[in-house]
């Protein structure tokens, strides 16, 4: 996969809709990982980047037993 600004061989710049930043956005804070001032720790950052590696991997799951199933 291509970064489209950089063009560079990884996924650094994915491409989401709105409703997919909604629907993150939801999961940040029910998780406890939204922040109104930027602390001096990392730990909530942290959170939202395990968070957002969850989902994709939830989501690669999901997908792949639907083609094992055959219902692409």
């Amino acid at each position: 996969m291509y970064c489209y600004e950089c063009h560079e061989e990884l996924l650094h710049n994915p491409v989401l809709l709105p409703g997919d930043i909604a629907t993150f956005a939801a999961l940040v804070k029910a998780w406890g990982f939204a922040e109104d001032k930027k602390p001096a720790d990392r730990e909530k950052i942290a959170g939202r980047i395990r968070l957002l590696h969850e989902v994709i991997v939830a989501g690669l799951q999901v997908l792949s037993e639907r083609s094992k199933g055959g219902l692409q």
